[in-house]
This record gives C-alpha cells, sequence and structure tokens, in this order.
C-alpha cells in the first residue's frame, strides 16, 4: 500500500543522508527534474548521471559522466551508489525520437536499463522510477476508447523505437516482480508539451505545412511539462508502486490541433504516405519511419482515472491548454497558481 504523504521535514530528513540518482540529465526531461531538485532545500546529494553535462551550472548536483552503452558502466554504478548512499534512482534516460541506428539505440535503452538495474540491485536502491510514454500501448483500429493501465503495451510492434522503450518497461516490471521489497514506479506519460519541450512531436507541430492521412481525425491527448514534473516530484516523496498513465485531461482531434498551432494540414492517401515517410526517412529528411504513420490514423488515448484515485494527482493544464503552452499561449502566472493551490488542496 501506499506511503501516507511525507511532510516536507521528513523528506529533508530522508535525503540529508542519503542521494537521489537521475540517468538522461543531459535530454530535456532529466534536466529539467534536475534543476527543480537543485532549487528544493529538501534534497541535498543529486547524482547526475549522463556521458553529457546538463545545460546549466550546477550548485550542489554532481555529474557523473557515464555512457550506458559502456560495458562496465554497472560496476561504475555500483561504487557509485554505493559511495553516496543512494536509495533513489529516477531513470529518463530514454530517447525523445526514433534513430537511425537501430542497434545503438537498443543498446542504450534496452542493455544500458539492464546494466542500471544490475547496478542497482546490488547496491540496494530502495525506489526506482521510469519515465516512459504512452506510446508504448501503440495505435491501432481495435484500440478502445481510453487504455488503461492493464492493456498490453503492443506499440513494439510497430517499431523498433517503441520496441525498445517496452523492452525497458518489461526489465523494470521483473525487477518488481524478482525485488517485492522494493518501490518501483513507471510513468506512462502523454506527449509532453509546453513552453520548453522539444521532441519529434513538437517538431511535427511545427512545421508549417502538417502531413495528415486522408480520411482519418484521430484524437491526441496531451500533458503539459510542468504537470510531468510535478507528477515525478510526487512518486519521490511518496511511495506509489506500479503503472500510472500521466495525462491532461480532455483530448482534441488532430484537426483542431492542428488548427490551434496555425499550421496547414496536408492530407495524402494512406497508400501514398507511408512510402513519402519511408523515403524522407531514408533520406535523412523525415522525423520519423513511415511506421509510425499509425499514431496519425488510429486512437491511442490513455485512460487516467487510476492516476487521480491511486496515485491521487491531477494535473493543473489539460491538454488543450498544454497546446496551448507550447504554441507561446500558456495560462498566466496568477492564474496557473490559483489552480495548483485548489488541486494541491483535494490531493
Amino acid at each position: 500500500m501506499p506511503m501516507p504523504k511525507l511532510s516536507k521535514a521528513e523528506v529533508t530528513r530522508v535525503y540529508s543522508s542519503h542521494a537521489i540518482a537521475i540517468t538522461g540529465t543531459a535530454g530535456f526531461l532529466g534536466s529539467t527534474l534536475l534543476k527543480a531538485l537543485e532549487n528544493d532545500k529538501r534534497f541535498k546529494h543529486i547524482i547526475a548521471i549522463d556521458k553529457k553535462p546538463p545545460p546549466f551550472k550546477l550548485k550542489k548536483a554532481k555529474w557523473v559522466c557515464l555512457d550506458l552503452t559502456f560495458g562496465a558502466c554497472d560496476e561504475k554504478l555500483v561504487k557509485l551508489f554505493r559511495k553516496k548512499r543512494c536509495t533513489t534512482l529516477v531513470h529518463t534516460a530514454l530517447l525523445t525520437k526514433p534513430v537511425r541506428n537501430i542497434e545503438e539505440a537498443h543498446e542504450l535503452e534496452s542493455v544500458g536499463t539492464m546494466r542500471l538495474l544490475t547496478a542497482a540491485a546490488d547496491a540496494k536502491i530502495y525506489k526506482l522510477i521510469l519515465s516512459s510514454t504512452t506510446d508504448v500501448y501503440g495505435a491501432f483500429p481495435d484500440n478502445p476508447n481510453f487504455l488503461t493501465e492493464h492493456h498490453p503495451a503492443r506499440g513494439g510492434m510497430l517499431s523498433p523505437f517503441l520496441k525498445d522503450k517496452v523492452e525497458v518497461e518489461n526489465q523494470f516490471l521483473t525487477f518488481a516482480e524478482k525485488h517485492p521489497e522494493k518501490m518501483v514506479t513507471l510513468l506512462r506519460q502523454a506527449t509532453i508539451l509546453g513552453p520548453t519541450v522539444n521532441n519529434f512531436k513538437t517538431h511535427f507541430l511545427q512545421n508549417p505545412l502538417v502531413p495528415t492521412v486522408m480520411g482519418f481525425d484521430p484524437l491526441f491527448q496531451f500533458v503539459h511539462e510542468a504537470d510531468v514534473l510535478r507528477a515525478l516530484l510526487k512518486t519521490i516523496t511518496e511511495d506509489h508502486p506500479g503503472i500510472f498513465n500521466i495525462v491532461g485531461k480532455g483530448v482534441l482531434p488532430l484537426s483542431r490541433a492542428i488548427q490551434i498551432t496555425g499550421k496547414i494540414p496536408v492530407p495524402i492517401p494512406t497508400f501514398l504516405l507511408y512510402p513519402l515517410a519511408e523515403t524522407l526517412w531514408y533520406l535523412n529528411i523525415g522525423s520519423v519511419p513511415g511506421t509510425h504513420i499509425n499514431f496519425l490514423k488510429y486512437l491511442c488515448i490513455a485512460d487516467g482515472t487510476k492516476m487521480w484515485s491511486r496515485l491521487r494527482f491531477q494535473p493543473v493544464y489539460t491538454s488543450q491548454e498544454a497546446l496551448l503552452g507550447f504554441v507561446g499561449r500558456e495560462l498566466n502566472k496568477e492564474e496557473f497558481s490559483k489552480r495548483l493551490e485548489e488541486i494541491e488542496e483535494t490531493n
């Protein structure tokens, strides 16, 4: 059962002598979480793990240059975790866009995660948190209107990019089964949007001409970057084992999302779009291979019920507001602060 929410004093006491480690701190999500912990007085010892330094100057965190594709990295991680008395590990070192070197991507995500979990077990880390994505469900014509955490993650059938992420999730779930005394949490986030986020879907929405599949207008779901950060912080300071979909309230048809961004849709027949996307990908022009066209045709909408009822977490921004934040029409600070206070009172 989840433990009660810790007070600020209790969190400070726990993390005053024990470290929290974050992987992927050169990337968007890892660096965002790192900055938040840097500015939070409760966290005294922070380890930033990446082969590249964080994109800002560190005040109290320590950057450790380490590549998860390196064969002996698990040995180095064990020594590091033990030396720093690490009790919490947040894994955000997953790719945010497909890459052409499939073998290298697999080595980083699937094999790298295996090494990371081996080190975590040897170092007796108590809490492990994985930042994943609702895309692991995949977009298929037989998907229900809302996908719960009990639905299978079939995204690996679509592309190697998603197959690696499904494998990473399975490794975390297997770890949780083998180590029931550990606290293992998987956060499946909808497409993250906001004023500073950068991924292959934001590139898609930034094009002046946005390709769509003729005859299809699927629903889309977003979550604001600030809400993702709040969800991560909540699972760090509280114990919530299991899988949780992290989604903004409401959905938007793709046509409406394109209209909000002020772009021009370009409907293309399916039989032309798939080979076109593959050709552009091969020529190093397109941002995704043709296998991702499924997300422009079919539903992949996650259910947020467990997030509300079990995690007791409610995003401040709706899907549409997250999209508005991305295009520069974000809620003003006073409105955001007021809504945040209202939600925190109910949690």
